[in-house]
């Protein structure tokens, strides 16, 4: 999972803002099985897989070197409702 994360997080141009939702759904278009693999580590005695999934995701881009948590945003999750999450710069 964070290899594909790096991926997605190495096209973002130096200087722009991303939120980790933009990175959920770029994980979803281009490297489902691996998220879906992730995804399901969460399964076991949780009924929240996805937020768990999702936070977790969260943590992995946290890690990076090449970027800066600069807060939150409010935009659309996997499920097209709006809701708050994590946002950074691409240094």
């Amino acid at each position: 999972m964070q290899n594909s994360i790096k991926v997605i997080i190495k096209e973002i141009p130096k200087g722009h803002i991303f939120d980790s939702h933009f990175v959920i759904n770029e994980l979803l278009k281009r490297f489902s099985d691996e998220y879906l693999t992730f995804s399901c580590k969460f399964a076991k005695n949780n009924n929240k897989i996805t937020l768990s999934a999702h936070g977790q995701i969260g943590k992995k881009i946290n890690k990076l070197n090449d970027i800066k948590q600069i807060g939150e945003a409010w935009s659309e999750n996997i499920h097209k409702t709006p809701s708050k999450c994590t946002c950074w710069e691409k240094l």
